[in-house]
């Protein structure tokens, strides 16, 4: 597909708004690697290949590589300093499952208090803290 100069002048201004600089677009080499920076998935939703994964040997012209970025495939791996879309949602969603791990798999439990009229038992760091749970508790009855 041959550009015209309004055409070329279109995709230099947004590969430049991507993040790429000018003398990537200006002076392109015939071949690059690219690396996602988005997990690819097949039609049955199993992932095929991972964030961070290299696809060699692609055309390095603009015009391809602009698709390419609209992807997720970029000529530069994914780092903590990557401001792509897809790198600043994956730290977000990594950094909001290590919040629910955390709580999850270590609770902080040192007292519990059990009520003497049912099977409940109120759980705290500490004893006031279970009391008052026995206490909010004990205002259903």
């Amino acid at each position: 597909m041959v550009t015209g100069i309004t055409e070329r002048n279109q995709m230099k201004t947004e590969l430049v708004n991507l993040g790429y600089s000018m003398k990537y677009i200006d002076d392109w080499q015939p071949k690059t690697t690219l690396y996602r920076h988005k997990a690819a998935y097949n039609d049955a939703g199993t992932a095929t290949d991972a964030v961070g994964t290299s696809v060699p040997n692609v055309p390095g012209n603009p015009d391809y590589v602009l698709r390419k970025a609209k992807i997720g495939l970029f000529p530069w791996a994914p780092s903590e300093s990557c401001e792509c879309r897809w790198c600043v949602v994956g730290r977000a969603e990594a950094a909001e499952e290590k919040k629910v791990v955390a709580s999850v798999d270590s609770p902080v439990i040192g007292e519990a208090v059990s009520c003497g009229d049912c099977a409940f038992v109120a759980k705290a760091s500490t004893k006031t803290g279970a009391l008052a749970k026995l206490r909010a508790h004990s205002k259903i009855h």
